[in-house]
C-alpha cells in the first residue's frame, strides 16, 4: 500500500484532525453512558455554574487575600466544582419535577452525540474563557476559531440551547420513567 499521501498534510493540521476524531470519539462514548436526561441536567448545570463564576464580586471579597480575583485555574476549578455540584442538586430541586428531568433516558444515538459534542464543547469554551488572552493566544489557530471569540462564545451559549428544545424529548418531554 502506498501512503505517500499522508506527507502531503501539514503536522499542525493532521493532529488537529486526530484530535477532532478523539473529540468525537470521546463525546459519542460519553453521552452513551449518561444518557439524554443526564446530559440535559449537566447543561443546566454548565450555565448555572458559568453565570454564578462570573458574577462572583471578587473586589468585595478582600478578605479572601485577593484584590483583583483568583487565577484563571481556581475560576475553572470553581467553575466546574459549581457544574458537578448543580449535577447532584438539580435532580433533588425543583428543576426535577419543572422539567421532567431524571434518569438517563433514552433518545436515538445521534441525538445523544449531538447533545454530547455540544456539551463538551460548551464546557471548553467556557473554561478557555477564564484564561488570560496571553494563554489563550498560544493555543492552536483552529482551537481559537473554534472556541474564543465573541462569536465563537456566542455560538456555544446558543446551540445547546437549541438542541435542547429541537432535540426535546417529544411529546412527554425529558421524563423520570425513561
Amino acid at each position: 500500500m502506498n501512503f505517500s499521501f499522508l506527507s502531503n498534510f501539514n503536522s499542525v493540521a493532521s493532529w488537529d484532525w486526530i484530535m477532532g476524531l478523539v473529540f468525537l470519539g470521546v463525546a459519542l462514548v460519553y453521552g452513551l453512558s449518561m444518557g439524554k436526561n443526564r446530559l440535559v441536567t449537566v447543561m443546566l448545570g454548565v450555565y448555572l455554574s458559568y453565570f454564578l463564576t462570573r458574577s462572583i464580586p471578587w473586589k468585595e471579597l478582600t478578605f479572601l487575600g485577593t484584590k483583583n480575583g483568583p487565577e484563571s485555574t481556581i475560576q475553572i476549578f470553581i467553575f466546574l466544582a459549581l457544574v458537578l455540584g448543580f449535577y447532584f442538586a438539580i435532580p433533588h430541586s425543583a428543576f426535577k419535577g419543572a422539567l421532567r428531568l431524571g434518569g438517563r433516558g433514552r433518545g436515538a444515538w445521534w441525538q445523544i452525540l449531538v447533545l454530547s459534542i455540544l456539551q463538551i464543547g460548551l464546557i471548553l469554551a467556557l473554561s478557555i474563557s477564564f484564561l488570560p488572552a496571553k494563554t489563550v493566544a498560544e493555543t492552536s489557530p483552529l482551537a481559537q476559531y473554534i472556541f474564543t471569540g465573541g462569536m465563537a462564545q456566542f455560538l456555544w451559549l446558543l446551540l445547546p440551547i437549541l438542541a435542547i428544545m429541537f432535540l426535546g424529548g417529544g411529546r412527554q418531554g425529558y421524563s423520570y420513567e425513561d
